[in-house]
C-alpha cells in the first residue's frame, strides 16, 4: 500500500462512481487510493470488513490497518481533497451532528439521487474538459 488511506467503494454506485473520479482528481497528494468493493472482498475481509459493510457506507483503511467508516471516513477523503466547501460545513458543531445522521440514509437511498446534483469530474466517461493547455503532462 503506498498512498496513506485506501478507500472502498460501491463500482456499481453512479455516484459513487462519480465521487471517486472527484477524488481521484482533487487529491494531488496522492495519499487516496480508491478501491472498489467489488472484485476486492477477500482484501476487504483482510481487514474485517464484511462485503455487506463496506457496500452499505464508505470504508477506509489507512497504512496501519485502522478502519474509518461512514462520514468519519468522508471528513477524512475530502480534508485530503483540499476540502469541498460544501464539506466543510459537515464539520461545524450542530451539522457535524446532522451529517452523521444522515450519511446512513445517503448511502442507503443513494441510488436513487440523481446524478446531476452532483459536481461533474473534469474528466468522465473518457471526454476531458480541461482545456489540452491547462492538462497536467505527466
Amino acid at each position: 500500500m503506498t498512498a496513506l488511506y485506501r478507500i472502498y467503494y460501491d463500482n456499481e454506485c453512479p455516484i459513487c462512481i462519480r465521487e471517486m473520479a472527484l477524488v481521484r482528481e482533487q487529491n494531488v497528494s496522492g495519499s487516496l487510493e480508491t478501491v472498489p468493493v467489488q472484485g476486492n472482498e477477500a482484501e476487504l475481509a483482510r481487514h474485517g470488513i464484511s462485503t455487506e459493510a463496506a457496500m452499505t457506507l464508505l470504508h477506509m483503511v489507512d497504512r496501519e490497518g485502522r478502519i474509518t467508516s461512514g462520514m468519519p471516513a468522508l471528513r477524512i477523503m475530502y480534508r485530503e481533497c483540499g476540502g469541498r466547501p460544501i464539506a466543510r460545513i459537515w464539520n461545524w458543531p450542530v451539522l457535524c451532528h446532522v451529517a452523521d445522521w444522515g450519511y446512513p440514509l445517503f448511502a442507503r437511498y443513494r441510488y436513487y439521487i440523481p446524478r446531476w446534483l452532483l459536481p461533474k469530474p473534469q474528466c468522465e466517461d473518457g471526454v476531458c474538459r480541461v482545456p489540452p493547455h491547462k492538462r497536467n503532462k505527466s
